[in-house]
């Protein structure tokens, strides 16, 4: 079985560089462009899917449609984005550059960060934030009961797509790796928008599941033909 972990097309919010997480921020027409290139790129090269997960937030769920034309999509709000909650809208730039802003370690330093958003949690009624630890639980709460008995039951030619988004399709591939160590949240970073991880998953003969995922994400479009603007965060890890 195959998994293909798809981030989300852009939006104007991407753009701008501000902090999507639940807002229900649509594509903009780069985002639409660059999806429908995705998926006549998949279907060029014969791929179709089995089943299609996707976050109901609309960006993601209209980027699941436009890539796997005519497949049904299930919805599950575990695959939302992390719920940024009091950062929700803001600029990343600004936040990253001021000293008092606990965001700034959101990129630079994930584990700090969600100690951080857990100690104000519990001093600030006022702010809200998700963990990156809650996040994470969420992630593992899918794999464990959506995917692998996709796994344990499914032939192997199976091929599944997932459309999430930045933080939520890390924490996905962290569940998958079973890794809970946040210091290593970002791996090499945020997929880029429309950007494919293929997972592989193996039945094993114990019973067990086992996943395997491709080092680096895959983009079926040419990025200066679709000028698609830099990254959600000005640096990576």
């Amino acid at each position: 079985m195959i998994i293909y972990l798809l981030r989300h097309g852009t939006t104007e919010w991407n753009a701008v560089h501000r902090v999507q997480g639940r807002a229900d921020i649509p594509l903009d027409e780069t985002g639409r462009s660059i999806a429908k290139a995705t998926g006549k790129a998949l279907l060029l090269r014969g791929i179709h899917f089995t089943s299609v997960y996707s976050s109901p937030l609309s960006r993601a769920k209209e980027t699941a449609a436009l890539a796997a034309p005519g497949a049904e999509i299930r919805t599950d709000s575990r695959l939302s984005e992390l719920d940024f909650g009091s950062f929700e809208g803001q600029p990343t730039l600004e936040m990253n550059e001021d000293p008092d802003c606990i965001f700034r370690f959101f990129i630079s330093d994930p584990f700090r960060y969600n100690e951080e958003v857990t100690e104000l949690l519990q001093k600030d009624s006022s702010f809200q934030c998700e963990t990156l630890s809650e996040l994470l639980k969420r992630a593992e709460s899918f794999v464990q009961e959506v995917i692998t008995p996709l796994v344990l039951s499914e032939r192997e030619e199976t091929r599944v797509l997932i459309s999430g988004h930045g933080a939520l399709n890390r924490a996905l591939l962290m569940a998958f790796a079973k890794n809970k160590d946040l210091h290593t949240f970002w791996g090499k970073g945020l997929q880029p928008n429309c950007g494919i991880t293929r997972v592989k998953a193996y039945r094993e003969a114990s019973g067990q599941v086992r996943y395997e995922a491709d080092k680096d994400a895959m983009i079926f479009y040419d990025p200066e033909e679709f000028n698609t603007p830099s990254n959600l965060f000005d640096k990576k890890p």
